[in-house]
């Protein structure tokens, strides 16, 4: 009789790929940014206690139309009836805020949480409403309106200022297009896990090296400290530093002292930090992360450049994009200049009306020229018009 029997040497490469699977776990991460439009109008109404005795029923006053550059395809609008819309409102003021798109064309949809207060002299609120309302503009009316039917008159005429004016301040919160907003990729990193406990005894034991520099045999002196280290790590974790102490002619291997007057102590300690255990402190600030991206770049330590990258990319905004976008450029940052331009694309005309840009234009043209270049290929081209036929 022959008995089947499982391969023995199957099994023990199967509990092997499955060891080598749980040892680390490589984690993919992107970031969606999404910034919410927010817009606010304020309208001065005067002599409005003597408009409101005297209104009719459906007569409407008309703020001046406004919009943000984020959501181009609408604009909005006060429209209020100081005698009410209809018949059935005439005891009562009616207020509506009205969203129109802007080409007839077009159907627009927009959800947006809208609010009305009434100001006194000093600015304070004596009436208020928040509501969020579904608007919709489709061809042929192009026009929605959400609003307020029936506020008291006698409410209205206690928030009047002491001309007898009435100050209206209306503020829209909306989410942009989300069709338009890019999801950007962020590098994979590898983590150790925690069960690993071999690999991070190894780090912690090659940090003590660096923390007690015993056996050290190199020095980086910066801004007058000095750093004991080793220049096998330094080899083993950057070419720049390897191709350096190969050369017998080199003065920093002759003398075994590096000396760094570029960057800043503290950049130096977090580049050999991560070199001798692999981390980067959580807690460091914008200033700290783009000094050590920078020693980084100059030392061809790719992975901890893509950490900084990514420190900087979770602190970008409006106000230093155009600073972040130079120091992408001029360090070859490429994970922070597409997170840079994409945001410049998506802001263009908040950013480039700033001081920021003017300033990086002058200083870096061929930047700017590329940014816009960008975004003039990821702008959605309009259809060509439709050709009337001839009778």
């Amino acid at each position: 009789m022959v008995s089947s029997m499982p391969s023995t040497s199957r099994l023990n490469l199967s509990g092997l790929t499955s060891s080598r699977h749980k040892s680390a776990n490589i984690t993919q991460e992107c970031i969606t940014m999404i910034d919410p439009v927010q817009l606010c109008q304020k309208w001065h109404v005067s002599n409005f206690a003597s408009t409101l005795k005297l209104a009719q029923p459906g007569v409407c006053l008309r703020s001046q139309v406004f919009r943000d550059a984020q959501l181009p395809e609408a604009c909005w609008q006060l429209c209020l009836y100081p005698g009410g819309k209809r018949e059935e409102n005439r005891d009562n003021v009616s207020l509506f805020l009205k969203m129109s798109a802007t080409s007839p064309m077009k159907e627009v949809q927009v959800k947006a949480e809208y609010k009305f207060y009434f100001l006194d002299d000093r600015g304070e609120a004596r009436f208020s409403n928040i509501n969020i309302g579904d608007f919709h503009a489709k061809p042929p009316k192009c026009g929605h309106s959400w609003g307020l039917r029936n506020i008291p008159k006698n409410k209205v005429l206690g928030c009047l200022r002491d001309d007898e004016s009435l100050m209206i301040s209306c503020h829209i919160l909306l989410i942009p297009d989300l069709s338009r907003v890019v999801c950007r990729k962020i590098t994979p990193t590898m983590r150790i896990t925690d069960n690993v406990q071999v690999a991070r005894l190894y780090f912690e034991r090659m940090h003590e090296m660096l923390q007690t520099g015993h056996a050290s045999d190199c020095t980086i002196v910066c801004e007058g400290e000095s750093f004991q280290a080793h220049k096998f790590v330094l080899m083993t974790q950057s070419d720049v530093f390897k191709a350096m102490f190969s050369h017998k002619d080199m003065t920093e291997n002759l003398d075994s002292v590096i000396r760094l007057s570029d960057t800043s102590s503290f950049a130096v300690q977090q580049m050999l930090t991560y070199m001798y255990s692999g981390n980067l402190p959580p807690l460091i600030d914008d200033d700290q992360a783009s000094a050590v991206m920078q020693l980084a770049d100059k030392y061809g330590i790719d992975h901890l450049k893509i950490l900084c990258e990514e420190r900087l990319i979770e602190k970008l905004d409006l106000d230093n994009v155009c600073l972040m976008m130079h120091l992408a450029d001029s360090h070859n940052a490429m994970n922070l200049k597409t997170a840079c331009s994409e945001l410049v694309t998506l802001n263009k005309r908040q950013v480039m009306g700033t001081q920021n840009w003017c300033e990086l234009r002058e200083r870096n043209p061929r930047l700017c020229n590329e940014i816009l270049e960008s975004i003039v290929i990821t702008e959605p081209q309009s259809p060509p018009p439709i050709k009337k036929s001839r009778i």
